[in-house]
């Protein structure tokens, strides 16, 4: 088995590397481009996707039998026994660390809201549901806020009244807010365990009534669930939004910065591809199928994005500090892919990948 998979390793790397190529297009449309060429794609049709399926038939069905073939490889890779024996204690070891980097994530993004004046994303300037005078009171709050989390003080107060503001977000932006359900998942996920580690509010944990910590302890056991499903639904949102109900934006981002130079395909076959692969990431993460390979995945090809296309950091950061947080944590006992494996052997471990 071990050299079996030593020997397929180089031509799955590769295999790997030429299915995701296409998610270099996957930045977000709206902060690449212009204001205008936002505002006139958005009034375009969405994806065609059965006439670009039928126009790359070929290319398509080329690509979709390597893409399984590299789920299965990775897969396989993951179930190794050998791996499995070999890394299982320091994925163990790393899963304390998981709501500490929930916890700074979240922190550090409000922070960035904050400083910024825009709330979770740079189209979500506070002048647009803010009263002028309010906004300067605002930005205080959420990098008071967000500073508080970071140090664990008061963090699940100061959780749930971010909890309140993201919802009230959603009379102002109605369904777009899916985009963002990463931060809401961060925000119970804080709730839940943002003080298990590393928190000034450990101080305080004998304050608390009896009957609060039965229910942490019973939810506790669902926060990375939470987490992975709400981060699942934003993946997905976003690839919906962007990459098929407005794919125009996707389009002209591949057109602007000459991504077809590096991709021979058409510009229309690179959005499918980005949208698919976005789409399949967002499953994974909600179904609980091979979430650190996936992790590790979007923390790369995120990094690729930003020096690419010279993107603002900030709103990428709860991104990055989610993928982090799962990938430190890894299954948990609703994954998926650990159900099936308990199954098949009730003295398994987790999957390496």
């Amino acid at each position: 088995m071990r050299h079996f998979l030593v020997k397929s390793l180089p031509f799955s790397l590769f295999g790997l590397s030429a299915l995701f190529l296409p998610l270099i297009a996957s930045a977000h449309e709206v902060y690449v481009l212009p204001s205008d060429v936002v505002a006139k794609d958005l009034t375009m049709p969405s994806l065609g996707v059965f006439e670009i399926i039928s126009t790359h038939a070929g290319q398509f069905f080329f690509w979709f039998f390597i893409s399984i073939w590299a789920i299965l490889t990775v897969l396989s890779i993951s179930l190794s026994k050998p791996l499995e024996k070999y890394l299982h204690p320091y994925f163990e070891s790393l899963k304390r660390y998981a709501p500490l980097a929930g916890r700074l994530t979240l922190g550090s993004a409000i922070i960035a809201s904050g400083y910024y004046g825009a709330l979770f994303g740079p189209e979500l300037p506070m002048s647009d549901f803010l009263p002028t005078i309010a906004i300067h009171p605002f930005k205080t709050f959420l990098i008071v806020a967000g500073t508080l989390i970071t140090v664990g003080l008061f963090t699940r107060i100061v959780a749930s009244l971010l909890v309140l503001i993201y919802l009230a977000m959603w009379v102002h932006y109605g369904t777009y807010m899916l985009t963002y359900t990463n931060y809401f998942g961060e925000m119970l996920l804080t709730i839940i365990v943002g003080n298990a580690s590393h928190a000034l509010d450990r101080y305080f944990h004998h304050m608390y009534p009896y009957v609060f910590h039965e229910f942490l302890l019973w939810i506790e056991r669902h926060a990375f669930l939470i987490l992975r499903v709400t981060f699942g639904i934003s993946l997905i949102f976003a690839s919906l939004y962007a990459k098929f109900l407005h794919a125009q934006l996707a389009i002209d981002t591949v057109i602007t910065y000459n991504l077809t130079n590096y991709f021979p395909f058409d510009p229309e076959f690179i959005v499918l591809g980005a949208f698919a692969i976005e789409l399949l990431l967002g499953l994974f993460f909600l179904l609980g199928i091979e979430v650190r390979f996936a992790s590790l995945f979007l923390l790369f090809w995120l990094t690729l994005s930003l020096l690419y296309f010279g993107e603002v950091v900030w709103p990428h950061l709860i991104l990055a500090g989610v993928a982090i947080a799962i990938f430190l944590h890894g299954y948990d006992r609703n994954t998926i892919e650990f159900r099936l494996l308990r199954k098949l052997n009730r003295r398994a471990r987790e999957p390496v990948l």
